[in-house]
């Protein structure tokens, strides 16, 4: 079978990028997905919007998403809002994530939250979040999902997700926000709250509560 490895949000945390680059290529994967928001946040947006753009065969960017077959399986990819009207975590309410199987999807996977996750939906539906390379939430480490399983096929065939957590430098991270901050970069303290803890910094609300 194929793997594939779905990065997303990146969000400039070249530590976190570096490390999951060699976690994938230590594993033999040959293909990268990427669901979006490589830079913000961090202090080296340049660096990993180009890895994205020089490693990345898909690379979503904006409101684009991606629909595919895959092992038999209609499935969709996207990163999340502005397609989600605000943060959903797979374990939100099923009238919330129902439409976005819409109108025959089978597997939906997305990002956006930074927090991973698999769930069986509803009957004969799976839906799954990437978390975030950069900015990992719940678990506080670079995160990311091998998609395994036969591209581009009707046929029906083993589908696996899995979810990957790998420590990072996150020192270094830190080290590397707290002097782009003394440089200008907006809510480094934030940024570096949330390397620290793995829990949103920036506020209240729905992220907020369900972290």
């Amino acid at each position: 079978m194929t793997e594939i490895a779905l990065v997303a949000d990146l969000h400039g945390n070249w530590p976190a990028t570096e490390t999951v680059e060699k976690d994938i290529k230590s594993r033999g994967i040959q293909r990268i997905w990427c669901l979006g928001d490589v830079v913000g946040k961090g202090p080296s947006s340049d660096r990993t919007f180009d890895w994205a753009a020089a490693n990345c065969e898909l690379f979503l960017q904006g409101n684009w998403d991606e629909a595919c077959w895959f092992s038999g399986k209609k499935m969709r990819l996207f990163h999340g809002r502005p397609i989600l009207p605000e943060p959903y975590f797979v374990h939100e309410e099923h009238d919330l994530l129902a439409p976005f199987f819409e109108p025959d999807y089978q597997v939906v996977g997305y990002a956006d939250v930074h927090r991973q996750g698999v769930r069986l939906f509803g009957y004969g539906q799976l839906l799954f979040n990437t978390g975030s390379v950069g900015n990992g939430f719940g678990i506080a480490m670079a995160q990311y999902a091998i998609l395994r399983g036969e591209p581009d096929s009707r046929a029906e065939a083993p589908l696996d997700v899995n979810m990957v957590m790998v420590p990072y430098d996150k020192a270094q991270a830190i080290r590397d926000t707290v002097d782009a901050g003394r440089r200008g970069l907006v809510n480094a303290d934030l940024f570096v709250k949330e390397i620290q803890t793995g829990r949103y910094a920036r506020g209240v609300g729905r992220s907020s509560k369900a972290l």
